[in-house]
């Protein structure tokens, strides 16, 4: 069958430069699919695995033009697509938050877990959520809108590194509420104050142990095994936990196969975050799902009965794993995998917090506070830490878990 791109027609503009093509058709049965930015000269061809029904891709723009190149089988398509950046003066400011004594985040330990792999894995998924917003829009009849990301000049999204002045164990002790009001305190108390940005936040110190190797079954059992994990938005806040950083994609180019990827979680060592499913993909997808459902919530919204704002964002991962989303989302199809199935009706992430009414009244114009940049420089590392002292009272309760 013919090649046709479903989501994108010739000439489109985008204001985000992350790509999306669903493509159907699969010309002689091919196995792979190339696609070459040809007004990228810096950018490596991109391979695709096709299914019976097609394949996904995701392709960086570059700012302009961008004449898409897609080969497969015997079968040649090109397609224009135009990125013109986001001008709103209005953005999103993402922020990796550290503790006195640990910068890194959990997973194996044959993976890179340091502060610049952080970087790398938010920045991606990011992109990738911003990616999502629009599509899903565009798919409701409203048109690709999403919000923007603070950028670098290389084009990268920014991902600040800020330190608590706690300890993980510290951090670990205090309420989700209390942890949560420690690091919009210590963001708007920083260089990183700015009344036209909403903040996500990722805390490294989320913390999974199981040294008696027991069976886990179940998320309520899971939960009670970690320590650290926060997922709350509002106010103009969203900060969750880092458990399932470790499936996350360093780069454009592993995303999908990071969201395919069905290795089982081990959970004698690791978090699973995969809302009942058990792989990688799934904690991937719900990871991710839950960051968009507390974005939302940090922008004011609340819940809503299906969707995003529901227990919707489990399922993330299948919306870009899946060419005809609707239609494949069935047992029957051959994109049903275990990555694939809708998660159970999940506990695993609890009903969040929204804190327009708790704390915006005390942190008036959604800034939360008025606070001057600091006079003294910067350290060079790019980690800053005030003069703020959180008060960790030890008699404090407990992450719930």
């Amino acid at each position: 069958t013919m090649l046709e791109v479903l989501n994108i027609v010739d000439g489109e503009v985008l204001t985000h430069p992350l790509c999306l093509l669903r493509v159907t058709g699969n010309p002689e049965d091919a196995n792979i699919a190339k696609i070459t930015n040809i007004n990228d000269n810096n950018s490596n061809e991109t391979i695709c695995s096709v299914n019976i029904n097609g394949f996904n891709a995701l392709i960086l723009l570059i700012v302009g033009n961008n004449s898409l190149k897609i080969v497969c089988g015997n079968e040649e398509l090109m397609i224009n697509v135009k990125y013109e950046p986001d001008t709103n003066p209005r953005y999103v400011r993402l922020v990796y938050i550290t503790c006195l004594n640990e910068e890194k985040f959990q997973g194996p330990k044959d993976i890179d877990r340091n502060v610049n792999s952080a970087i790398k894995r938010i920045r991606t998924g990011m992109l990738l959520l911003q990616t999502f917003l629009a599509e899903t829009l565009q798919a409701e009849g409203l048109r690709r809108r999403t919000f923007r990301l603070e950028m670098d000049k290389e084009g990268n999204p920014v991902v600040h590194v800020l330190q608590l002045p706690l300890t993980i164990c510290e951090a670990q002790k205090i309420s989700e509420e209390n942890l949560w009001e420690a690091v919009a305190l210590q963001i708007l108390s920083s260089y990183l104050a700015d009344k036209k940005c909403k903040y996500v936040a990722f805390f490294n110190g989320t913390r999974f142990s199981n040294p008696e190797k027991r069976v886990l079954n179940g998320e309520i059992e899971i939960m009670k095994h970690v320590k650290g994990q926060i997922s709350l938005g509002g106010g103009g806040l969203a900060l969750v936990g880092t458990g399932a950083l470790y499936t996350w994609a360093s780069n454009i180019s592993e995303i999908i196969k990071s969201l395919m990827n069905k290795t089982s979680v081990d959970t004698n060592i690791l978090m699973d975050f995969s809302g009942g499913r058990g792989t990688w993909g799934a904690c991937y997808g719900t990871h991710l799902g839950s960051v968009m459902h507390e974005l939302g919530h940090a922008m004011d919204l609340g819940h809503t009965p299906h969707g995003i704002m529901a227990r919707g964002f489990e399922d993330l991962h299948i919306f870009f794993t899946s060419p005809k989303i609707v239609a494949d989302n069935s047992t029957e199809s051959p994109y049903h995998k275990s990555t694939m199935k809708q998660s159970t009706s999940s506990s695993l992430i609890k009903d969040s917090v929204t804190f327009t009414m708790d704390f915006v009244p005390r942190f008036p114009e959604n800034s939360i506070m008025t606070v001057q940049p600091p006079k003294e420089p910067l350290a060079s590392c790019g980690i800053y830490s005030t003069s703020y002292k959180y008060n960790s009272n030890p008699s404090a309760p407990k992450t719930t878990q």
